[in-house]
């Protein structure tokens, strides 16, 4: 503690750097927590009321675990509901069905790995909305459907470092697992969000090069970096492309020129066509605190014989790129 205030003393703006960004990580955990405790209340009260109408109005069977894992993948299962027959998950919703393949268990459980999104290969073309879930078992007198009712009233989340319904690592799209008021389960599909994601950070002794891709926006012809101090001034830098990734080389010898007086905190952003700026970043991942998770070495780069920067780069907590840059010492020699 005391080495900490001794190095807030020595470099203020270091220290005020480091106060907006925890600020800026609390700010965002508290929307979260408060965000989850309100619709968890909602959930809790809806579906008391609605638990005994749902197996009123029709068979059910309790599935005991049904979850999206990875961003993209539905696991579930039902533990032995009695029924014969060929068994596939159905997905509904305003007149379309779309089927996947469960397995039958020795006991008569059903289980069930649906990969989801048109844009995956073999995955269920879910489109945005929220689809209605059941298990479908062939029989002689033709199908017979079973929805699905939760074992608990509303989803809890566990905590720890990961988020419970993260988005799609490859589309961006958001297959969220609900309950209904009348407690049955379903799958709510939201699009994906215009990103621009990072996919490399290459830092070496002399250069740093960012690639990213995009998701949710159309692919597009050209793109360029801009990098853009808080507050101060902005380099746009032209980037190229190679299967679907662009790539730019950050201006270190620029932006130590604005930083003379100390560390200064870039932005990071993607300019393409016919689209406002995107924020480069991590944002299609399962974590729930990217700036304490997703840490980059700090590097000092020499962009050229006599001139050093010290780049302390980091995701915020809305996993937004940022480049802290400010001037090393100088050298006089020129390296062999």
């Amino acid at each position: 503690m005391k080495r900490y205030w001794r190095l807030a003393r020595t470099d203020p703006t270091w220290f005020a750097q480091r106060v907006r960004e925890e600020a800026e990580t609390r700010a965002v955990s508290a929307r979260r927590r408060v965000r989850r405790e309100a619709d968890a209340a909602v959930r809790t009260a809806a579906a008391r009321a609605g638990l005994d109408h749902a197996s009123r109005n029709g068979p059910t069977a309790i599935a005991d675990y049904f979850a999206v894992l990875d961003g993209r993948t539905l696991n579930l299962h039902v533990p032995g509901p009695g029924q014969n027959g060929p068994v596939e998950v159905v997905f509904t919703r305003l007149g379309q069905e779309h089927r996947a393949a469960a397995e039958r268990s020795a006991d008569g459980s059903v289980s069930a790995t649906v990969v989801l999104g048109a844009d995956l290969d073999g995955g269920v073309p879910l489109t945005p909305g929220r689809w209605k879930v059941a298990l479908s078992y062939g029989t002689a007198g033709g199908d017979r459907r079973l929805r699905l009712l939760a074992d608990a009233p509303t989803i809890t989340d566990p905590g720890g470092p990961t988020v419970t319904s993260p988005p799609c690592a490859e589309t961006g799209a958001r297959f969220v697992p609900e309950i209904s008021p009348t407690g049955l389960w379903a799958l709510r599909v939201a699009a994906p969000e215009p990103s621009a994601e990072v996919t490399r950070l290459a830092l070496t002794l002399s250069r740093f090069d960012v690639e990213v891709r995009f998701a949710g926006v159309t692919p597009p012809p050209q793109a360029a970096l801009r990098f853009q101090a808080r507050g101060g001034a902005a380099f746009t830098v032209p980037a190229t492309s190679a299967n679907g990734v662009f790539g730019a080389r950050v201006p270190l010898a620029e932006m130590v020129r604005e930083g003379q007086a100390g560390e200064v905190v870039w932005n990071v952003m993607a300019v393409i066509p016919d689209h406002a700026p995107l924020r480069v970043g991590r944002h299609l991942h399962d974590v729930r605190d990217p700036r304490r998770t997703l840490r980059v070495p700090q590097r000092t780069i020499a962009v050229d014989a006599a001139t050093l920067v010290r780049v302390r780069t980091y995701y915020t907590g809305n996993g937004d790129l940022a480049l802290a840059c400010s001037p090393g010492a100088r050298s006089t020699e020129v390296p062999l």
